[in-house]
């Protein structure tokens, strides 16, 4: 069951995924001990992420997490390539930092522990569980006992990374994505061709005049794609994604 992991002490076991990435991960928390149960993260996601990325590209994970689809894009895009990975949550950043390295990446993957809005400050992250390790989103304080607030840097991505060109990004924040792909306009307007890998959950978009986004992605030139968990791609349109109604998200991949 956890073939190739070793458990080094203090909450950390040493992995290697079955794409031949290595990461430290904490298993208190649910992502951590899914890539220590399987071996890798939504493999259907996996799956195309892996395929959109070239040697040379430059690549943007916001809502890194621990890393796991930084890892995959450091060792894919070589020397020349450049990894730009945005997570706000400090429970994240020693093993993050650590599989950077020992996945011979600490040059190109760079973390940006900021949290990406539309305004700059400070925010505060609340969570749940031991070590605080689990985000508490829709007043899901009971999950646990233990809650630890945590304060964060809030900024805009343009102020990051000024004037930057991106091959292919990965969103997942959340609540937080319609305001976040607002912030990204200005990038994909400055960039050719594009992959963005995107979760679409129409409780969060809901209010944020989502169809008037998803057009504008559109008329940009990107083309829609639901990603199923059966491995299916499933083209679509922005009218018949605001017209779901369901609770969970749907993985998308937008192209341009």
């Amino acid at each position: 069951m956890f073939k190739d992991a070793f458990y080094l002490g203090d909450h950390t076991v040493f992995k290697k995924t079955l794409h031949d990435t290595f990461m430290f991960l904490d298993p208190r928390e649910g992502v951590n001990f899914g890539i220590l149960l399987f071996g890798q993260w939504e493999e259907w996601v996996t799956r195309q992420f892996i395929a959109a990325i070239k040697h040379g590209m430059t690549v943007l994970d916001i809502g890194a997490h621990c890393g796991y689809y930084s890892m995959l894009a450091g060792t894919l895009v070589g020397n020349e390539g450049s990894v730009h990975s945005f997570e706000p949550l400090p429970f994240f950043h020693r093993n993050f930092l650590k599989s950077a390295s020992v996945n011979g990446c600490a040059g190109r993957i760079h973390l940006h522990r900021v949290m990406l809005s539309d305004t700059k400050g400070e925010a505060e992250i609340r969570t749940a569980g031991e070590g605080g390790a689990y985000y508490t989103f829709h007043g899901l304080d009971e999950i646990s006992d233990t809650t630890t607030v945590y304060k964060v840097s809030k900024g805009i991505l343009s102020d990051n990374l000024p004037s930057l060109k991106a091959d292919v990004i990965k969103i997942d924040v959340d609540d937080a994505a319609p305001i976040v792909m607002n912030t990204l306009l200005p990038i994909i307007d400055n960039s050719g061709p594009m992959t963005v890998f995107m979760e679409y959950e129409p409780v969060f978009w809901s209010g944020h005049n989502d169809l008037s986004m998803l057009q504008s992605l559109a008329h940009r030139g990107f083309q829609f794609h639901i990603l199923h968990r059966n491995g299916h791609v499933e083209p679509t349109t922005p009218e018949a994604l605001v017209s779901y109604n369901i609770v969970q998200n749907l993985d998308l991949k937008l192209t341009r």
